[in-house]
């Protein structure tokens, strides 16, 4: 096998990783019980940089996270080291700080309570709100 092939494996391999994790992050971001669906992370484009030794590389990814609801958008590139803790602290940033939710919204918990998408909203979570206690 040549180092062209090797270094196209190892671009896809961690292009198919960091394609799983955006799903996964989009996923838990739709289910989301407060913010239910309204941002979805998407990458934009991805470098791959391999060794000199040819026993792997740097694999950096451009990603946006957009705000369904107004369409703001937040970019930041990622690499490949310690990405998921990473992208979560950067989403939960944006949400709170660039995107001004809170602004527009002081109370999202109150909201999401109201229209019965708070858990503690849930029969269920209340029956076992009571048994603890």
């Amino acid at each position: 096998m040549n180092i062209e092939n090797l270094r196209s494996l190892s671009r896809k391999k961690y292009q198919r990783a960091m394609n799983q994790l955006v799903r996964k992050i989009n996923k838990s971001l739709k289910d989301d019980w407060l913010w239910d669906g309204r941002f979805t992370l998407k990458q934009q484009s991805a470098y791959f940089w391999p060794y000199e030794d040819h026993s792997g590389g740097h694999f950096l990814a451009w990603l946006t996270l957009v705000d369904n609801k107004t369409g703001a958008e937040e970019y930041m590139d990622f690499d490949n080291y310690g990405t998921e803790y990473r992208i979560m602290r950067w989403i939960n940033i944006c949400i709170t700080e660039y995107f001004n939710v809170w602004k527009e919204n002081p109370d999202p918990y109150k909201q999401a309570e109201m229209e019965g998408r708070y858990p503690a909203a849930s029969p269920d979570t209340k029956l076992w709100l009571l048994l603890a206690v």
